[in-house]
This record gives C-alpha cells, structure tokens and sequence, in this order.
C-alpha cells in the first residue's frame, strides 16, 4: 500500500498538469496583489480597507475557491487509467479495489497537502514585497492566516473526498466533473441564496446548517469561527463518500 501511494504521488507531481496548478497558484497571489495595489493607489487611496493585512484578512474569505478545485486535485491523482481495477503494474500487486480507491484518496491529500503549503508560503512572502510601504503585516496576523489555513483544511480534504467519490463512481470524467459541480457548487450556492435574510426560505434555511460552503466564510473571523462543527462535519462527508465510493467501484463491471 505505501509502495502504491508513492507511486502515485510521485506520478501526480511529476506530471505537467501538476506544474499548471503551480502556476495558477503563483498567478493568482500575484493578481490578488495587484488588484489591492491599483486599487488602493489609483481608486481609493491609503485608507481603511486597502491595507496590506486587509488583503490578508480578504483572503481567509475565499477559501472557498480552492475547495471548488478538489474535483481537479482528485482528477490529477486518479489519471487516465482509473478507475479500471483491471489494470495491473508492479504497485498494485496485491491490492483489491479498496486498496486503491483508498490509495488514492491518500495520494490526493498528499498532494492536497504540497499546494497548500505552497500557497500559503507564497502568498504570505509575496504579499509583504507587494504592499511594504503601509508595514501593516505583523506577526499576529500572520499566525491568524496560518490558524485558518488549518482549520479549512479538512473541508478541503471533505472536497477532495467528495472529488474522488464522483471520479470512481464515474466512468467518463465528465460526468463525474458535472456531478461534482451540481452537488458542491450549484446546489450548495442556491440553498445559501434561499436562506438568505431576503428571502429565508425554511427548508433552505435547515439545509445550510449541514453544508460545508458556508463554513469557509465562518473561518474569515475569530468571532465566527466553529472548529468543532467544521471538524465533525468534515469527518461525516469523508466518511460517507468515501463509503459510497468504495462501494460503487467494487460493485462496478467492465
């Protein structure tokens, strides 16, 4: 099992698709930052708001976008050749279906893991060479960033379950791309419309306590913040989809 989970992580980082997360992640630090650096000098000016540890505060509020690339993570890792439990090479001797499916999913947490302290080690150096001049980045701000990137991460590994579950129940990626997309993004997005104080629709309003989007936008706070809801609920998705998807591809024929 460990030779098969090196196996594959060494496949997912050496592949070029890899390298263009690398890149997206690099691309959008650096446009994060020139967006708050015309912003600030060309719209508003040095005032509340445009400062460099707002642009850091900002950012603990998207956490929800990487959450929406898992199907991507989840994608890179399984390859080409999954989920066919037929195929066979010198990394899956000895392993059923299980194995692999959860193989995997490992696979894709490491790999998970790798972005995410990559982007977080990014965005926090380059981000004090763009704003410099307003010396608003501080220790203390820098370890509330670092509190929150830990605390999103098992929502991402919650996604990245989610991700995994659709790839391996799915033959053709697309369908599985699609799925992901209705049953994180769309759904998820109207059911927070619906609950909204505007609206509040009732149903929508107890359907928003159990989903995982929302919670990124908690983490933004100190305040707000519910570690042991994102932990539990994190936990039940993990479980769940992976049960679901463990079945799926055993029960699967080709």
């Amino acid at each position: 099992m460990i030779y098969y989970i090196k196996t594959q992580l060494n496949k997912s980082l050496k592949d070029r698709y890899f390298k263009y997360f690398i890149v997206g992640i690099l691309s959008a630090v650096i446009v994060a930052n020139l967006s708050m650096t015309a912003f600030r000098d060309i719209i508003y000016g040095m005032n509340d708001g445009t400062f460099a540890y707002n642009l850091i505060m900002f950012a603990k509020g998207f956490f929800w976008i990487p959450y929406y690339a898992m199907i991507f993570v989840a994608d890179e890792v399984i390859g080409k050749s999954y989920p066919d439990p037929r195929i066979r090479d010198k990394s899956t001797i000895g392993l059923n279906r299980k194995h692999m499916y959860f193989g995997k999913l490992i696979t894709g947490m490491l790999v998970l893991l790798f972005c995410a302290v990559f982007a977080t080690v990014s965005f926090l150096v380059i981000t004090p060479i763009f704003q410099v001049h307003d010396g608003t980045i501080d220790l203390s701000v820098i370890l509330d960033f670092l509190e929150a990137v830990i605390f999103a991460m098992p929502l991402f590994i919650a996604g990245l379950s989610i991700a995994t579950m659709f790839c391996f129940v799915f033959v053709f990626r697309k369908k599985a791309f699609i799925a992901f997309f209705l049953s994180v993004v769309l759904i998820p997005r109207i059911i927070m419309l619906l609950a909204t104080d505007g609206i509040r629709f009732y149903p929508a309003v107890l359907l928003k306590n159990i989903l995982l989007t929302p919670q990124f936008q908690e983490l933004q706070f100190f305040a707000t913040r519910n570690v042991p809801k994102v932990v539990v609920s994190s936990i039940i998705y993990i479980v769940l989809s992976s049960a679901y998807g463990v079945y799926s591809f055993e029960k699967k024929e080709f």
